[in-house]
């Protein structure tokens, strides 16, 4: 799920690669290991929400009626998007020399990590797919540190090879996510009339 989430060129992605591009592959590498650091912490803290819900199921009832409106919405922005084929991706530029330091840092700014992992690990416990119990927290979490490293590792090593090729995957990714949230919706609105 991480590994996905973060395939997208993003803030990690993309300040993972000018990382390898401005500092060098192995910089790029401390810098991932870094940003994995907070999605620990950030994913533990989207399951206690998660287990919060479990544990009063009528929100997860009116959560399903909103998210209707919430995907159709998000559908409707990324299509938007699309259609502008305007991708600018903002990376952040701070003077720090430790690149392990710095990947903490550009981590914590991320603001859709505990929204990510809140969803979908909503999602996945409604869907019997997830046990909001010990040992299921922790290898999930485990899981999105491994498959959020993985991504980035990727970006890190291969960053000349996916800077030729980020355009072309940027513009066509809009559309992907406009469609994967249309279905969403179509799900949740489905669900909510069972």
């Amino acid at each position: 799920m991480a590994f996905l989430g973060l395939m997208s060129p993003g803030l990690l992605t993309m300040t993972t690669l000018n990382t390898a591009i401005d500092r060098g592959k192995n910089e790029a590498v401390k810098f991932a290991l870094g940003a994995v650091v907070p999605i620990f912490i950030q994913a533990h803290i989207a399951l206690l929400g998660a287990e919060y819900l479990q544990a009063h199921p009528q929100i997860i009832k009116d959560f399903s009626k909103f998210a209707v409106l919430i995907f159709f919405t998000i559908s409707i922005l990324f299509f938007h998007q699309y259609k502008q084929r305007n991708i600018k991706v903002k990376t952040f530029h701070f003077h720090i020399q430790n690149s392990f330091l710095y990947g903490m840092l550009v981590s914590l700014f991320n603001p859709l990590a505990i929204p990510f992992y809140f969803t979908y690990s909503t999602l996945l416990e409604m869907q019997g797919i997830l046990v909001l119990h010990e040992p299921y927290i922790s290898i999930f979490v485990l899981s999105a540190v491994l498959g959020a490293f993985s991504i980035l590792y990727i970006y890190a090593r291969h960053a000349p090879r996916l800077l030729s090729r980020i355009g072309l995957v940027a513009k066509h990714f809009k559309l992907i996510l406009a469609v994967i949230m249309c279905v969403l919706a179509l799900a949740s609105l489905f669900n909510g009339f069972r």
